[in-house]
């Protein structure tokens, strides 16, 4: 059994490879960067509480994100949290040199992806912003295979539609 300092240095390290990767989960999911530092705080703290029960270090990341998902499920049950996008509220989450076209873009994207179904966006944004594999996403999400490839692929044909569709933009 490790003591608490080899046990935080050893939860350091399994953290810090993924850490961007995870911050940008959480502030995609959120929309919002004191939502997403909030949400990655309650993540982080909730991790570290239980890391001493992991039993394999291979799973963290997907002990780290579900985590996070669940959380994120829990505040928006219980608080209603409101993952609308504020544009006077909204931080930039992208590049700062990117061309205002591309911004613009960035944010629609963003605003739509938060009209799809929590599962779904989820999905997405495990897949195509975060980077994780098939596989990977069905550890996190739970389920088949199959359903992670199905939630994917209406997540896509959904969004498709909203960002093509000239009544539903903003």
């Amino acid at each position: 059994m490790l003591n608490s300092e080899e046990l935080q240095i050893r939860f350091l390290e399994l953290y810090e490879p993924i850490h961007t990767q995870f911050y940008r989960y959480c502030e995609v999911m959120v929309k919002n960067n004191e939502m997403a530092k909030d949400l990655q705080s309650d993540v982080i703290l909730a991790a570290y509480e239980s890391f001493g029960n992991l039993r394999n270090p291979e799973s963290f990341k997907f002990y780290l994100f579900g985590i996070a998902r669940n959380i994120f499920r829990k505040k928006l049950k219980r608080n209603k949290v409101q993952t609308k996008y504020e544009m006077s509220r909204h931080e930039q989450q992208h590049d700062d040199s990117a061309s205002m076209e591309m911004n613009v873009d960035i944010r629609l994207l963003y605003d739509k992806l938060d009209m799809l179904p929590v599962k779904q966006k989820e999905a997405l944004i495990l897949f195509e912003i975060s980077g994780f594999s098939l596989k990977e996403i069905k550890d996190i999400q739970g389920g088949s295979l199959s359903g992670v490839k199905l939630r994917l692929s209406r997540g896509r044909q959904k969004l498709k539609k909203l960002l093509s569709d000239p009544i539903l933009e903003l």
